[in-house]
């Protein structure tokens, strides 16, 4: 079976953390370590949503013999298994894996990275280099990002600018929720009468080829401002792919007269991102913003079983805007409320669309060992929305326990009411050594 693409590029950063070590062997220090994890989860409809148990390995080391290391290097792994997953119960997963080169105000970094652009938690239109694990759509979004192979240059520039660019040589796709997160709509729902669906084939994809046309690169230019409390403000522009599919539908006949397959179609548009960040520091409130425009382009075709080709699905240009405000209750919890305005372009033969939600959430630790979150997220467009609190509490040195609930509301067909039967409950303990 042939290795996937971004496992192939690891003997790149492999090679990278050799030339960087190279030459002081003696000199290199590292650190393992890692976590034990189990979890269980149980839908409020009664079906078990996971049932794992997993190890994490992570080592750390560095280069030189300075008070400030020349170089650092970053391996993680991570071998999970599930008993309640849709796929196989197995899985292994190379996380970040890289080595950083200090270059006077040059950091230079190659291999598998995760690279944090934007400025705000809950919706990020800037942050588009990683591809994300949705298995579980609503998990914190930053446990999401999926490492990736890159080149990355960070240059600190006179002046407070910071530059940070990114090239991404191989296309790897976000993991897709599984069927108990699909919406009905997602399937053809005009048959004509006598017509049955019979069942769903493997889905077809125009996946981008690894190429030189298909790199992707994006830059991000921040500026710190003497305002206020501090400030900061960035420009981002990226040149990529979407990491979520657009979907098209196909039936195909059967030998049995009336009966039906339906073949799904994905196709990865190509985009080009123009945004834009800040965040300001404003007596004892942090404002934060990000917007972005998406132009999107036509991905190639899809290659057929027998033969031919099909035009890929594409998706619409899209315009994302967020607005929010920190600020910590004296004595109380950890406050952050956030906006959101999504417009999708027409379309396909679809009218454009927008989307404005809210999302309020509440940390806080009214000890050393206990910590408590709340977080609400509202689709003020169709009335939906999400409920989620956790708890977490750390037994002894290194071994914490969580619980943590996901509550859906909103009608049929809505944003979040369409997953009202996956409402749910997790327990999970973890022991990091």
């Amino acid at each position: 079976m042939p290795r996937p693409a971004r496992d192939r590029f690891l003997p790149l950063a492999l090679a990278a953390l050799l030339a960087l070590t190279g030459s002081g062997l003696a000199q290199v220090s590292y650190q393992l370590g890692g976590e034990l994890s189990a979890g269980f989860g149980v839908a409020f409809d009664g079906a078990v949503t996971v049932a794992a148990a997993g190890v994490d390995l992570r080592l750390d080391g560095e280069v030189g013999s300075g008070f400030f290391p020349d170089a650092v290097f970053v391996i993680e792994g991570q071998v999970v298994y599930d008993a309640a997953s849709e796929a196989a119960p197995l899985s292994a997963r190379l996380g970040r894996a890289y080595a950083t080169a200090f270059l006077g105000d040059v950091d230079l970094s190659v291999g598998n990275q995760v690279v944090s652009w934007g400025s705000v938690d809950v919706l990020n239109p800037v942050d588009v280099v990683n591809p994300r694990d949705l298995s579980y759509p609503v998990a914190d979004p930053a446990s999401q990002k999926l490492a990736t192979p890159m080149l990355r240059a960070v240059a600190h520039a006179p002046g407070g600018v910071t530059l940070d660019a990114v090239l991404v040589p191989v296309f790897v796709p976000s993991t897709l929720p599984g069927a108990r997160w699909l919406p009905a709509d997602q399937l053809p729902g005009d048959l004509p009468p006598g017509v049955t669906v019979v069942g769903i084939a493997e889905p077809l994809e125009a996946r981008p080829a690894i190429e030189v046309g298909n790199v992707q690169f994006g830059l991000r230019a921040t500026l710190d401002l003497d305002l206020f409390g501090g400030a900061d403000v960035s420009a981002v522009y990226y040149r990529g792919f979407r990491h979520l599919p657009a979907f098209a539908f196909m039936p195909v006949p059967t030998e049995a007269p009336g009966a039906l397959v339906i073949q799904p179609l994905l196709g990865y548009d190509p985009v080009q991102l123009l945004g834009a960040d800040f965040s300001a520091v404003v007596g004892q409130f942090v404002l934060r913003g990000e917007a972005a425009y998406t132009f999107t382009g036509t991905p190639g075709n899809i290659a057929l079983p027998g033969g031919g080709e099909l035009p890929a699905p594409v998706g619409v240009d899209t315009f994302e805007a967020v607005l929010g405000a920190e600020t910590n209750v004296p004595g109380g919890p950890y406050l952050s409320f956030n906006a959101t305005w999504q417009h999708a372009a027409a379309g396909a033969g679809a009218p454009a669309s927008d989307r404005f939600a809210t999302a309020l959430a509440a940390t806080y630790e009214p000890n050393a060992r206990t910590g408590l979150d709340v977080a609400w997220l509202h689709s003020w467009s169709d009335g939906s929305g999400l409920v989620r609190p956790s708890l977490s509490y750390t037994f002894a040195d290194g071994l914490t326990g969580t619980a943590e609930a996901a509550i859906f509301y909103g009608g049929d067909g809505s944003e979040y009411g369409a997953w009202r039967d996956n409402s749910q409950l997790r327990v999970g303990m973890a022991f990091a050594f």
